[in-house]
């Protein structure tokens, strides 16, 4: 009697054991929504070990499971060129997700910065791209020609009478607007010693240069992999072939407590999300806000 049983669990252990093992994975995956791949390997196991329980019975030849087992064996490799595929789909959708909203960030990077540079002097954003593109390539932006070094030392009696009317006292090195003032005193006893290279103007440079061709940011551009700035690409989403484009909204003014301030919003839907199949594929990247001075992104709060 032990003997029998220890045939029977010798002769059926395995097969039962696969069988099961599918017929658990089979129900899983129905009642879970598993993808095709999941599917076919759980039906592969189970018909594997329905296979095997039938041929240890001796209810069907030899023959007959090769040719099952060859079926089998050409749904497996079906199934490996599926998986494969779709394990190739899944990293490229992932590896253009990645490259699209490394994009998208620095497309609005550069829209904030055109943006603020222009409201800075005028008061307000600009609310059209034509003319957004126009100030990125040849609009002017202030910037301080500095020359020499504020020298450290406290100001003289002689040079605190020149400064001041009212004779304060000399207590700190001098500051930055001292040194500019006395650079000016071309009489000075010491000016020929600490201020004839000291220099503080500021010149109308033009924006897209010192901007857009500055070394570091053409660097930073080219380790990202990203093509050379252009500005007529500005309003575009990216990975959209220019067909869809930021949507660009402005109020010249807002309250933010006893202060006026202008407002914009710049948002698009790049067309990749963090989880294939979500959202539509779709993910939704912006700055600013039309209620607040606010202009952070989307991605900063990430």
């Amino acid at each position: 009697m032990t003997s029998n049983l220890s045939v029977l669990l010798k002769k059926y252990s395995v097969p039962v054991i696969f069988f099961v093992l599918g017929l658990f994975i089979l129900i899983f995956g129905a009642m879970n929504g598993q993808g095709t791949m999941f599917m076919m390997a759980s039906v592969l196991m189970f018909v594997a070990g329905a296979l095997s329980i039938i041929y240890s019975t001796g209810s069907i030849k030899s023959g007959m499971v090769y040719i099952f087992g060859i079926a089998a064996g050409i749904a497996g490799i079906v199934t490996l060129i599926m998986s494969y595929q779709s394990v190739n789909d899944t990293a490229t959708y992932n590896a253009n997700y990645k490259q699209c909203k490394s994009q998208a960030k620095q497309n609005l990077e550069d829209i904030r910065f055109i943006q603020k540079a222009y409201a800075s002097e005028n008061g307000k954003y600009i609310g059209d791209w034509d003319e957004l593109i126009d100030f990125a390539k040849n609009g002017t932006i202030p910037f301080v020609d500095a020359q020499g070094v504020v020298p450290s030392r406290k100001i003289t009696p002689e040079e605190n009478k020149f400064l001041y009317t009212n004779n304060p006292p000399i207590d700190n090195n001098m500051t930055e607007k001292e040194a500019f003032l006395l650079s000016k005193w071309k009489e000075g006893p010491n000016w020929e010693k600490d201020f004839k290279s000291f220099k503080r103007d500021t010149v109308r440079v033009s924006l897209y240069k010192s901007k857009f061709e500055g070394k570091a940011y053409v660097e930073s551009r080219e380790k990202a992999g990203f093509k050379r700035f252009s500005a007529d690409s500005l309003p575009y989403i990216p990975f959209t072939g220019g067909k869809k484009k930021w949507t660009l909204e402005i109020k010249d003014s807002v309250q933010v407590g006893e202060t006026f301030y202008p407002a914009i919003h710049v948002s698009g839907m790049i067309p990749f999300a963090d989880i294939q199949g979500k959202n539509d594929d779709q993910e939704e990247m912006s700055f600013g806000s039309l209620t607040t001075n606010d202009t952070s992104g989307s991605w900063e709060n990430e």
